[in-house]
C-alpha cells in the first residue's frame, strides 16, 4: 500500500494517533481491493494481506468484516458530502441562492478533478448495494435529502418569481437537478472523453437558467451577487 500523509484526526498535540492511524489504514485496504477486485472479494485475508496485519491486530480495531465495510461505506458517505460541497455536520448549500448553487455544483462536477480516483467506483458499488441493504439504503437517502433539501430552499425563491409560468415544486426541481449530476458523474466515471465538458457545462446552464430566466456569466461565478435575473424576453432570446 502506498503511505498516504496524516489526516487531521491522527495527531494529537505533536502525538501520532497510532489507533485512527491503524483504522485508516484498514479502511484504505479495504477500499482497495473493492476498488480493483470488488466488493464479493472483501476478507480479512485480503486485507490483512494489503494492509500488512495480522489477523489480532486487524480485529482489534474491527472486530468483524461488517464493521470494516460499515466504515468503508461511512467514508465513501464523507467524500460524497465534500463533493457536494459539504461536511458531515452542516450543509454549505447558500439558501439564499439555489441558482448560484446549481451552477456551482454543475461547475464542480465538470470541471474539477474527483478527490479521490476510486470515488466513483465505490459510489456505484455501495448504491448497487442499498437495494437489499436497508441500512445502506436509509444512509444514502439521508445524504440525498439533505442535499435537496437546502437546494430546494433556495430555489423555491427563484420559482416564485417566475411570470406566468406554471411553477413546478422547488423539490422536483432540486431533485431534477440531482438526476442530472448523477448522469453526468456516471458517464464521466464510464466514458472520460463521453463529450466536450465545457459545451455540457455551457448546455445545462443555459438549459435550467432559460428556466428559471437567470444567466450565468462566464466563467460561471456561483457567488449570489454575480446571478443576475433576466428579463422574461432576454430569457426567451436565449432558448432560440
Amino acid at each position: 500500500m502506498k503511505k498516504s500523509p496524516l489526516r487531521p484526526n491522527e495527531k494529537k498535540g505533536g502525538r501520532l494517533n497510532i489507533a485512527a492511524i491503524r483504522r485508516r489504514q484498514i479502511v484504505d485496504a479495504a477500499m482497495e481491493v473493492i476498488v480493483q477486485q470488488g466488493i464479493q472479494e472483501l476478507s480479512l485475508s485480503a486485507i490483512e494481506t494489503r494492509v500488512g496485519m495480522k489477523r489480532g491486530q486487524l480485529t482489534y480495531y474491527f472486530p468483524k468484516k461488517e464493521d470494516i465495510l460499515l466504515a468503508v461505506f461511512d467514508h465513501v458517505v464523507q467524500m460524497m458530502h465534500e463533493r457536494i460541497g459539504t461536511d458531515k455536520c452542516e450543509c454549505a448549500i447558500p439558501a439564499e441562492s439555489g441558482w448560484g448553487m446549481t451552477c456551482l455544483l454543475l461547475q464542480k462536477m465538470l470541471t474539477l478533478p474527483l478527490p479521490n480516483p476510486a470515488f466513483g467506483v465505490l459510489q456505484y458499488t455501495f448504491l448497487s448495494q442499498a437495494g437489499h441493504r436497508e441500512d445502506f439504503r436509509q444512509r444514502l437517502a439521508s445524504l440525498y435529502g439533505e442535499w435537496r433539501e437546502e437546494l430546494a430552499r433556495g430555489l423555491e425563491q427563484d420559482l416564485a418569481a417566475l411570470p406566468g409560468r406554471p411553477p413546478c415544486s422547488a423539490k422536483t426541481l432540486a431533485s431534477l437537478v440531482q438526476a442530472l449530476l448523477h448522469g453526468i458523474v456516471m458517464q464521466c466515471a464510464v466514458d472520460p472523453e463521453a463529450f466536450d465538458r465545457a459545451e455540457m457545462l455551457r448546455l445545462c446552464v443555459e438549459l435550467l437558467g432559460g428556466y428559471l430566466g437567470m444567466s450565468g456569466p462566464e466563467p460561471i461565478d456561483a457567488t449570489p451577487a454575480s446571478n443576475v435575473r433576466t428579463s422574461p424576453e432576454q430569457g426567451a432570446r436565449s432558448n432560440e
